[in-house]
This record gives structure tokens, C-alpha cells and sequence, in this order.
């Protein structure tokens, strides 16, 4: 049903009566509130995966634990570490801080943590002008100083579904502003999930839930009763938000550029994810592991993500670059088609399948192309997201394993559109042969989040880790946005999040977030009761899961 004006006047004149009632809750009360909203996802989380799953034609397949993982487990893991912040006013542990790095370690914290990330740790990098004293006394937000009550329009993202939730818990706790949430016209079946998920907020006046058309949407941008906009999604929205168009590469480039909305606004706006990969002693069963893992990377949500992979930086000339090649397009010509349910997306494909350039690597039986590329010259894909099951290599010569490392980091840094998330795939990272060069990615690669060994979108599920462009990024040369959310230890000044893990998890079964793992389904559906609820019961069903 369309909206009209007259009722987006009076969603924001609702909100405004409770913005200052809401603005002076305690942070126990709120964090009441929050254990609340999980009871809420517990009653509708099977509801939540699986309306998901069925939009997007995965329901019973093992694809549909992406829809447990990315929604509701997600959603509730967040919650929970927000709740602890939010009732805890104990300073940092000073033993977690590494002052080389001016890094302070945020995971994991728990035995569940561990089992069901194993071997996985995160970090959270500081600028090198912050003393630990700085980093323990400015986080808070709203926790630490007073902020006037205000109206804050979440713009939701359109592919997983706990990115619109945790976009508007972020504003709820830090901003403590109350949230006018616009759902994406793709996942606007969302509606009824987070009309129950937010039951109490919404039943007090502090949410309001709807869904709009563009016009509907810039209306709202555009309303003088809304204070800050935070959206997710792409970089043209942005623009047309901010600028009523989208911009030329010399308006881009421009010192200055006047705008037709001055409100401040932060967003998280996707990017051309590069995998680098480093040379060094790689059996064949080792690059079968790493392309199973990229090809997890491109086509986990059928290529749907901010952080799918999209560019694979290779080195030219080493001696398993073309045998990775191969492995990746073996892994994604086995890998089952999925409904292309973005819109547009399928003509997109069916365009690039038709440049000679590019290779179809599925049966042409299936309707979604899974197509790859070798950039040899430039690309427009990179400085665009090609928001498909399509991916790109890139190979890179090189005299040293330093040579190496230093103009991988410069083509990302430099030539790649984006500094949302990258991904170093290195053997023997951690040791001493290796540490200065898995320093040197850490230390020089420009994104909001590092992973090393794994898929930067591990970084979105560790709610303790800052989500979002690297800092520095222009209104009008926005590139992956502007801001952080999750960040569940409220740090205001956040440089970037770094993944570390082995080089492989196991040799025996692949992790249950890899496209090629098929227990993912009824692992993280009862990983996600388990983390609502720690019962032995639940946890017998989720070791069960894992087993058999």
C-alpha cells in the first residue's frame, strides 16, 4: 500500500512527541527493552529465516543457513553484546591492548564463541595519536555525554535482513534517537518480522516501521522533521540523496560541491572486494581449500553483499596462480544456481554473457549465469559493483614476496573503488618469516576491515568490530561511506577492524559458512536458538547438528 505525505507527516510527528521521552530513558532501561526484543526474535526467528530463504528460493537447502546466520543469529549475537556495554561501565582490560599495534583484542569471549568460530580472533585498530587512556575514555556515545533527541531515518538494505536491524539499534544506543526505519522495496516482507521484533519500541512510539517507493523515500530524506539519515545500500543513492543526481567524475574530484541536503547523514555503501592472494608453498589441497573459500566469498547470497568478493589479486607468474584459476570456475561451475532475486541483476548477467570477454563457467541449463573475467587492462568493474555471481582476476608481477605485498596494497588502495573490507590469504601468516609482511598488509591496506585468511564478512557477524569505509572519505567522493555501525563497545574513534585465522581451519570438513558445507542449514538454525537461549538441551541439538 502507498504511502502519502500526509502520512510520513504523521509517522515523524509521532516520533517527535516520544524523541524526548526516549532521549532520557536510563541505559538500563533501554538495555530491558533490548532483552525484550530478544525474547521477540526467539518467537519469530524459524518465521524470520525462513520468509527470507523462501523469497530468495533457498528454504531446505543448505543455503538457507545463510538466512539464520546473516539474519536472526546475527541479530541476536549483536544484541546481547549491547546489552553488556550498555548495563557495564567497567573500563578495558589493559592485558587486551597491544601498544605496537595500538590495537585493543575484542574476540572471542566465550566457549560458544570459540567452537563456532574456531581459530578465529578480531582486533580493533586504534591511530597511532590515541594512547590506550584516549581509547578507554572516548567510547560511549550516548553513554558518555548528553545528545538532543532527534529523529533518525534508517534507509534498509535490500539483501541480508539484520542489516536494517542493527543499523537501527546502532542509532537507538549511540544517538539515543528515535527511528523512523524504511524498508527496502526488495525485502519489504521484512515488515512483519520487525514489526514483532520491535514490539516494545514500537508500542511506546520510539519506532516506526513502513515501507515506501523512491519518491516515498526521497520525501522522507528530505523532510524537515528528520534530524540524520543513515542508509545502506549504493553510492548512487547517496548522490541523489545529497546532490539530486549522480555525480560526474570531475564534480567527484572537486574541492567543494553545494548540496540539496545538508543533513548529516551516514551510510555503509558496499565495495569492489579484493582477495589478495600471496605467493608462497601451497599444495594442491590447499588451493582447493582457498578457491572453495573465494568461491564462498562471491557466491554466498548469490553475490548480494557489500563484501562479496569481486576482484582476486593475484601474483603473475607463481606457480599455483593458474591452478587456483582453474579451481575457483571447477568450484563455481558445482555450485548450485540461485534465484538472481535482485532486480535487474539477471539482465546484467545476461549483458556480460554476451562480451566475449567473459566465461561461463555453469551449465547453460541454469538460469543464473556464474561468469568470470581476467582484467588485463582497465575494468569498469573496478570502480563498480557488478552485484552478481560474477568475478575477476587479477594478476600482478612482482620481483619479491615485499614486491608483492606493496603493489597489491597500492592497486587495492589506489585503483579499486571501495575501502569497506579486503581479504589476505597467507600461508604460515603468523610466523617469524612471514610477520612482517602480514604486518605490512595490516598496517597499509586502507579498508574499515582486514581479514586475514578469511572472508572479510566475517568482520559484519563480530558485533564488537567497527563496520564501515575506512575513515576519510568525501560527501562527494564517498566511496564506501562515512561512520561505522555494530561497534558494540561503542569506540568512537575506530581506524579499523582486523580478522585473523589459520590458513586453514581444518583439514577434514570445511567450515559451516562455506557454500560447500551441507549442515549449514540446521547448524545455525540451532546455533541461533543456542545463542538465544544457553540450554543443554539447545546445545545438544547444535552439537548434533555439527556431527551427523
Amino acid at each position: 500500500m502507498s504511502l502519502t505525505k500526509l502520512d510520513i507527516d504523521r509517522f515523524i510527528t509521532t516520533l517527535r512527541t516520544k524523541s524526548k521521552e526516549f532521549n532520557s530513558i536510563s541505559n538500563v532501561q533501554l538495555a530491558s527493552m533490548l532483552e525484550e526484543t530478544i525474547s521477540n526474535i526467539k518467537e519469530v526467528a524459524f518465521f524470520w529465516a525462513t520468509i527470507c530463504s523462501d523469497n530468495k528460493g533457498t528454504t531446505k537447502t543448505p543455503a538457507e543457513g545463510e538466512e539464520w546466520l546473516g539474519g536472526p543469529f546475527a541479530s541476536v549475537l549483536a544484541t546481547q553484546y549491547y546489552i553488556k556495554s550498555l548495563t557495564n561501565d567497567d573500563d578495558l582490560v589493559e592485558k587486551k591492548y597491544n601498544s605496537e599495534e595500538n590495537s585493543y583484542k575484542v574476540f572471542p569471549n566465550s566457549f560458544t564463541e570459540r567452537i563456532t568460530f574456531p581459530f578465529i580472533d578480531a582486533k580493533v585498530i586504534f591511530n597511532k595519536s590515541m594512547s590506550f587512556e584516549d581509547i578507554n575514555k572516548y567510547r560511549g556515545f550516548s553513554k558518555r555525554y548528553d545528545i538532543d533527541p532527534s529523529i533518525t531515518l534508517v534507509l534498509g538494505a535490500g539483501n541480508f535482513s539484520s542489516i536494517p536491524y542493527l543499523d537501527v539499534l546502532y542509532h537507538l544506543i549511540t544517538r539515543k534517537s528515535v527511528i523512523l526505519l524504511k524498508l527496502n522495496p526488495v525485502n519489504e516482507y521484512l515488515k512483519p518480522v520487525f514489526e514483532k521484533v520491535f514490539q516494545s519500541f514500537i508500542e511506546r512510539g520510539y519506532i516506526i516501521v513502513t515501507t515506501g517507493n523512491i519518491d516515498e523515500s526521497k520525501y522522507m530524506a528530505k523532510h524537515p522533521g528528520i534530524n540524520h539519515i543513515h542508509l545502506t545500500g549504493s553510492d548512487k543513492t547517496f548522490e541523489d540523496i545529497v546532490y539530486g543526481r549522480e555525480l560526474t567524475e570531475k564534480e567527484r574530484k572537486s574541492k567543494s560541491l553545494s548540496k540539496i541536503n545538508n543533513k548529516p547523514i551516514t551510510s555503509e555503501l558496499g565495495n569492489v572486494t579484493p582477495i589478495i592472494i600471496h605467493p608462497g608453498k601451497w599444495s594442491t589441497s590447499d588451493i582447493k581449500y582457498q578457491a572453495r573459500k573465494i568461491v564462498t566469498a562471491k557466491l554466498n547470497n548469490n553475490g548480494f553483499n557489500c563484501i562479496a568478493a569481486q576482484v582476486v589479486v593475484l601474483p603473475d607468474g607463481w606457480g599455483q596462480t593458474e591452478t587456483l584459476i582453474k579451481f575457483v570456475k571447477h568450484y563455481m561451475s558445482k555450485a548450485k544456481e540461485r534465484k538472481a532475486y535482485y532486480p535487474e541483476s539477471i539482465e546484467r548477467l545476461e549483458k556480460l554473457e554476451k562480451d566475449k570477454g567473459y566465461e561461463r563457467v555453469n551449465a547453460l541449463s541454469c538460469v543464473t549465469p556464474h561468469l568470470t573475467r581476467e582484467i588485463k587492462a582497465y575494468s569498469k568493474f573496478e570502480i563498480d559493483e557488478v552485484w552478481s555471481s560474477t568475478i575477476y582476476f587479477k594478476k600482478i608481477e612482482y620481483t619479491s614476496v615485499e614486491d608483492f605485498a606493496n603493489k597489491a596494497i597500492d592497486y587495492c588502495n589506489d585503483e579499486l573503488w571501495g575501502n569497506l573490507g579486503v581479504s589476505v590469504i597467507i600461508k604460515d601468516h603468523d610466523r617469524k618469516f612471514n610477520n612482517h609482511i602480514t604486518n605490512l598488509y595490516v598496517d597499509n591496506l586502507n579498508y574499515g576491515t582486514v581479514a586475514i585468511n578469511e572472508w572479510a564478512a566475517i568482520g559484519y557477524i563480530i558485533p564488537q568490530l567497527p563496520w564501515g569505509g575506512f575513515p576519510g572519505n568525501r560527501d562527494n567522493d564517498i566511496q564506501s561511506g562515512q561512520s561505522v555501525v555494530h561497534n558494540s563497545m561503542l569506540f568512537e574513534s575506530p581506524l579499523k577492524g582486523v580478522v585473523n585465522t589459520k590458513f586453514r581451519i581444518s583439514r577434514i570438513i570445511d567450515p559451516p559458512w562455506f557454500v560447500t558445507n551441507k549442515k549449514a542449514r540446521r547448524l545455525f538454525k540451532n546455533l541461533t536458538y543456542y545463542q538465544i537461549h544457553n540450554s543443554n538441551i539447545n546445545f545438544l541439538k547444535l552439537i548434533f547438528a555439527a556431527l551427523v
